[in-house]
């Protein structure tokens, strides 16, 4: 039944806002129950006309399953609510939405031991034939540029992405569908940050793809004349991270990702008028049990934030939460 939604829509999917933006969610099923039922406010709470996460407008950037211990739940749960719900929800691919990468991670040995190998590796093959159907990006009220990777050099304008054709059983057969899932922004210690013209090198660390500069950010924005790119990819100490003077943010919706790290998740709440704010998603109970989850609008993010040593502790105001910059990432 997705598999029928998803061919309906374009490679270039559309949305709405207000709407939230979901980063990676890697089999963390409690953490996407949290962040679905998620609230900015409670004025915000009031205007919903419906109870539940329903009411709400979400687009998720891909990586559904792999690395956590129930993918299967998170990809039945946000395909369900495609099918329910179609308007209401966008689900991109993520690069773990591909068969090489979920056959090595755990998608399709997770399928196994809960359905037995027969069952398992039918249902596998019918996840990925639906994978091979999703879009590749989405424009948010026509400002806002989302993917799960990044930009390209092969992405001259927005027609670009809608021309791919689906299904794209190996993204790797097009670069531009590739960088979209795959691309990343490049590392500050490397030396194409200092270019003031675009510059897209190799992606050594992860054997595919290319990493770009923050002149390809500006140079994309203006050329497609759209205000922020908007992707995941990459795990962030506090869940989210700007670039290139904020015109650019890379969100991560896995908090204590892999049970390995102290890492934030974060989601980017949209307005009806294009004003945005950041929902951290902080990985510790507080003394009170609560998990103290906190709204900061964009006006109170800094675009150029100073690193902080980390702090243990989790409940503090939405503003002192999001003003430090996140100041290294994961590759996943």
């Amino acid at each position: 039944m997705v598999t029928e939604l998803f061919r309906t829509e374009q490679t270039l999917a559309k949305m709405s806002p207000p709407c939230t933006i979901v980063g990676d969610i890697h089999g963390q099923y409690s953490d996407l129950l949290r962040l679905l039922n998620s609230r900015g406010s409670k004025l915000e709470s009031k205007k919903l006309s419906q109870p539940g996460f329903c009411a709400n407008r979400f687009v998720f950037l891909g990586d559904y399953v792999d690395r956590g211990s129930h993918s299967i739940e998170c990809i039945s749960l946000v395909f369900a609510l495609k099918i329910v719900y179609p308007g209401n929800y966008v689900l991109l691919r993520g690069n773990h939405e591909t068969r090489a990468i979920n056959f090595a991670y755990g998608f399709r040995e997770e399928l196994m031991n809960k359905l037995g190998e027969a069952d398992g590796a039918d249902v596998w093959e019918k996840f990925n034939e639906a994978f091979s159907w999703m879009p590749l990006a989405c424009i948010v009220g026509e400002r806002i540029l989302c993917m799960h990777g990044g930009i390209s050099p092969e992405l001259h304008s927005l027609d670009d992405i809608r021309k791919i054709k689906r299904p794209l059983v190996d993204v790797g057969t097009i670069h531009l569908a590739q960088d979209l899932l795959w691309a990343d922004p490049a590392p500050d210690q490397t030396m194409i940050v200092v270019h003031d013209e675009p510059v897209y090198n190799k992606n050594t660390v992860r054997g595919l793809s290319c990493v770009f500069n923050a002149a390809a950010v500006r140079d994309t924005c203006k050329r497609l004349n759209i205000q922020m790119i908007v992707r995941a990819h990459q795990m962030m100490p506090e869940g989210f991270r700007f670039y290139c003077d904020r015109k650019l943010i890379t969100i991560f919706s896995a908090p204590r990702y892999m049970n390995e790290t102290d890492n934030k998740g974060a989601v980017l709440k949209v307005e009806e008028s294009g004003k945005f704010g950041v929902i951290v998603m902080n990985s510790k109970k507080t003394p009170t049990g609560n998990m103290n989850d906190e709204l900061t609008r964009a006006d109170d993010i800094p675009s150029q934030g100073t690193d902080k040593k980390k702090s243990d502790s989790t409940s503090k105001t939405a503003q002192s939460t999001s003003s430090k910059s996140a100041s290294g990432s994961k590759n996943d």
